[in-house]
């Protein structure tokens, strides 16, 4: 099974690939979330995946978009947590190192590590993955990435420092991607939903007032500019049931009070609780 990330060998993408779908899969990196949308679309790969939420800078509102407009069914979810790693050459110490490469979200995660070593200077890159791949690739001395062990083990890194982000509750929601999906009824009890409401007063609480009337739980909101119609917002919207009729018939009553609805996905939910997820870490799946 074939299953495309965004980024090179060695992401938290990949990470969270294989604590979905296990070691037995291949990894086909792409260089953008829009390539991983094309590579489902032709049938190149089974399945993509892709980060959609972070527990400290939020939404990924682009991926959401992204997956929408594609009209492919989202069909799981999991959550990984981010452990943040430097890593350099071996026999590379941290007073050695000049300069440290990474993606400008994961150097963010790592500032307080750093105000204890002001010789290295931070330096903002694509992708944290790739900022490995370049360090052992091209042989460069005094420089070191963060990232994760998986990417240091690809590449033949070693890790100078584990764990060095400043928020050890760090963790992110993935989105599985297919173009054909299938799952029994009885097994569904999440669902990823895009509404956009008319611009009248009291719109949004009368379909948050049927959701809550069927019984269905409303796990998340979020709200997004329709691009072009100034003022006018699109909300993207998950929900948890233990009833897959009546989620059904919550659905019947919202759509008259909707512009629009689509149904993103029907799935089954992925474990949130910190203790589940440290479990299923990479290093002890």
């Amino acid at each position: 099974m074939t299953i495309s990330i965004q980024g090179v060998k060695g992401a938290f993408h990949e990470e969270a690939a294989i604590n979905y779908y296990g070691r037995e899969i291949d990894i086909q990196p792409n260089i953008s979330f829009d390539d991983v949308i094309e590579s489902i679309v032709n049938n190149e790969v089974k399945a993509g995946i892709m980060a959609v939420e972070n527990t400290i800078s939020g939404t990924i509102h682009a991926n959401l978009n992204l997956i929408m407009e594609s009209g492919l069914p989202i069909c799981g979810e999991v959550y990984l947590r981010i452990e943040q790693n430097l890593v350099a050459l071996p026999g590379t110490t941290i007073e050695e190192l000049t300069e440290v490469r990474s993606h400008y979200m994961a150097i963010d995660q790592c500032r307080q590590f750093f105000k204890s070593h002001p010789h290295v200077k931070l330096v903002d890159a694509d992708d944290t993955a790739l900022s490995m791949k370049e360090i052992a690739e091209k042989g460069l001395k005094n420089v070191g990435a963060i990232g994760s062990k998986t990417g240091a083990r690809h590449y033949g890194l070693s890790v100078i420092a584990e764990s060095i982000e400043t928020n050890k509750k760090n963790y992110t929601r993935f989105l599985i991607v297919e173009k054909e999906h299938r799952m029994r009824q009885e097994e569904i009890d999440k669902a990823s939903v895009s509404i956009t409401l008319p611009n009248h007063k009291g719109s949004l609480s009368k379909v948050l007032s049927v959701i809550a009337f069927y019984d269905v739980d409303l796990s998340k909101i979020e709200s997004v500019p329709v691009i072009g119609e100034p003022w006018h917002y699109r909300f993207f919207i998950d929900v948890l049931f233990d009833d897959y009729q009546k989620y059904s018939s919550m659905l019947q009553a919202v759509r008259p009070l909707t512009d629009d609805l689509k149904i993103m996905g029907e799935y089954k939910s992925g474990k949130r609780s910190f203790e589940q997820i440290h479990t299923q870490s990479y290093e002890t799946a």
